[in-house]
């Protein structure tokens, strides 16, 4: 009886979980897509109700410390206004949510730089095309959100943010794919 020896490379390894993470943001998008305003009501009562746990947690921590400990005052402070900023949260969902939408398109286009510079670096490889189509979608869709944050506060975590995960979830599996021919045509090398 012979025993069989697999050996992983780490590229054998990327492109599976690529594929898995694009399923993913598929099944988001379009649970967000269906449903967009419960959606945003529940992604910011959670943001709001986890503002309000680290702010009890950093008031405890700076009550608990000894008398004179270095960045106690700073951990006091920090755990009020993480406290008043999570219940602000959950009253003013829609200002809450513009906000957010400011922020999230700042994330969006420093995503999308990225995607595009991997697309501009790498030259001769076959996910060059996709990376640069990301990194455009990207950039395009986080200034769009980013001049209409009042109307984005509602939509855009329902709708939009939807949308974008699954254009995102297919590309990402797309590059998955491609990630496991590339692997596929070293091992066969």
């Amino acid at each position: 009886m012979e025993d069989s020896v697999v050996v992983l490379t780490p590229c054998d390894r990327g492109w599976g979980a690529l594929v898995i993470l694009g399923v993913i943001s598929l099944i988001f998008g379009f649970l967000m897509m269906l449903f967009p305003r419960t959606t945003t009501i529940t992604v910011l009562t959670l943001i709001g109700v986890l503002l309000i746990i680290l702010g009890i947690i950093m008031l405890l921590s700076s009550l608990l410390m000894p008398a004179g400990a270095p960045h106690s005052l700073m951990l006091l402070l920090g755990g009020i206004v993480g406290i008043l900023v999570g219940v602000g949260v959950i009253i003013y969902p829609i200002i809450a949510g513009s906000i957010m939408t400011e922020i999230l398109g700042a994330a969006i286009i420093i995503m999308g730089m990225m995607q595009l510079l991997s697309g501009l670096i790498h030259e001769g490889d076959p996910r060059r095309t996709i990376y640069l189509i990301s990194g455009i979608i990207s950039i395009i869709f986080a200034l769009l959100i980013m001049f209409y944050p009042m109307l984005g506060g509602i939509i855009l975590f329902g709708f939009l943010v939807g949308f974008y995960f699954m254009v995102l979830g297919i590309l990402i599996i797309a590059v998955g794919y491609l990630s496991h021919r590339i692997c596929r045509g070293f091992a066969g090398s």
